[in-house]
């Protein structure tokens, strides 16, 4: 494997600084084309996890029909497994063809969009029939991409032996929510310790510029009486 050899050939002693791998260290995705139409973001992750453990794939799709159109965003756990990846993947065969496999340095996944929050510039050339057609259309992606998310949750569960029973979904849940009540409990005793420790704070400041002013206004006095028997 190429892991296995530095660039003068020594086994074992492989230095990816010294490859042209590393300007792509930042990033733990690559992009493989000439995928095969007809296969699945289950059989991607079971193909690429020949060199390391599958965290993601993203499989853009036909909107229409569904199909995927040939190429595929994949992310290691390890990024060093991106390295053999493309050492391996680029120009191998699969089903007859030939896949392009290479870093992909600046992947973003597609995330959901706030209806509430489109831009200025794009409202302001819309009627209130185009804006609300776009907020439907963003409305309905959101709920797209929420469902592939879940897809792609249980997708990676299954593989690693980790998917949930519906009693254990459940049993999740029903913790998630004890523990966001007790973080909240904890939180409004927190804020309620805070605002009493600012009240006295608040109440000793007050009490010591009263007392200076009390004593500001005896010196004052005295002096008054001091100039009066002068």
């Amino acid at each position: 494997l190429q892991l296995q050899s530095d660039t003068t050939g020594n086994a074992g002693k492989w230095d990816v600084s010294k490859s042209w791998h590393a300007q792509y260290k930042d990033s733990a995705y690559v992009y493989v084309g000439g995928l095969p139409n007809d296969l699945s973001e289950g059989d991607v992750v079971i193909v690429f996890s020949q060199f390391g453990e599958v965290v993601d794939v993203n499989m853009p799709r036909d909107q229409k029909t569904g199909k995927m159109k040939g190429f595929a965003f994949i992310a290691y756990e390890d990024q060093r497994s991106t390295v053999l990846a493309v050492d391996n993947f680029n120009g191998a065969k699969l089903l007859g063809r030939t896949l392009r496999c290479d870093h992909c340095s600046s992947f973003k996944e597609e995330q959901k969009k706030d209806v509430a929050s489109l831009p200025e510039h794009v409202t302001r050339k819309m009627s209130e029939e185009e804006l609300e057609a776009k907020r439907q259309q963003i409305e309905q992606r959101n709920a797209e991409l929420e469902v592939e998310t879940e897809a792609k949750a249980s997708m990676f569960a299954a593989g690693r032996g980790t998917e949930e029973t519906e009693e254990q979904a459940i049993e999740r849940q029903v913790r998630e929510r004890i523990h966001q009540r007790k973080t909240a409990d904890a939180d409004a005793k927190r804020r309620q310790h805070i605002d009493a420790v600012l009240a006295r704070r608040k109440g000793d400041a007050q009490a010591t510029l009263a007392e200076e002013a009390k004593r500001q206004e005896r010196w004052e006095a005295r002096k008054r009486e001091r100039d009066e028997e002068a």
